[in-house]
């Protein structure tokens, strides 16, 4: 009986993995023409309230675009950037627009934060503590 329950927990922590893999590479139909995703990309799953962190390094001299999508059943992520210092680099402060393009006049790493909002369900009926949903940030560059 463990070992069945073992292997359906696994059966659906790779499903879920894959589901949120899927909204990375849908999204990377998204992230415009003429840029190359710089493989810095990061995918994970969130619930409402919460907030999922990577660290990024970007080069002197590039062009560079961020762009985060997520599943509807989340809402509007806040996209945000900081330098390692925690200074404001950009906030969009949750105002649906989740595409942010840049260029750095030094060499450094920035921490892309994205945050689902608070209790954003689609309908009354669903739960938000059970609500899940998959969420992405993509980092291109173009020369």
């Amino acid at each position: 009986m463990k070992y069945l329950l073992s292997l359906s927990l696994l059966f659906f922590s790779f499903n879920f993995s894959a589901q949120c893999k899927g909204i990375a590479k849908e999204c990377k139909k998204n992230l415009g023409d003429g840029y190359m995703p710089t493989g810095q990309s990061s995918n994970t799953e969130l619930v409402p309230g919460k907030k999922y962190q990577f660290v990024a390094t970007f080069y002197s001299g590039q062009n560079y675009r961020i762009f985060a999508c997520s599943d509807s059943s989340l809402g509007d992520l806040q996209l945000t950037i900081r330098n390692t210092r925690r200074q404001l680099f950009y906030d969009n402060h949750g105002d649906g627009s989740t595409l942010f393009d840049f260029k750095v006049s030094s060499t450094q790493q920035l921490i892309i934060t994205l945050r689902a909002p608070e209790n954003k369900a689609i309908n009354e009926d669903l739960n938000t503590d059970e609500t899940t949903g998959c969420v992405a940030a993509l980092v291109g560059y173009r020369n």
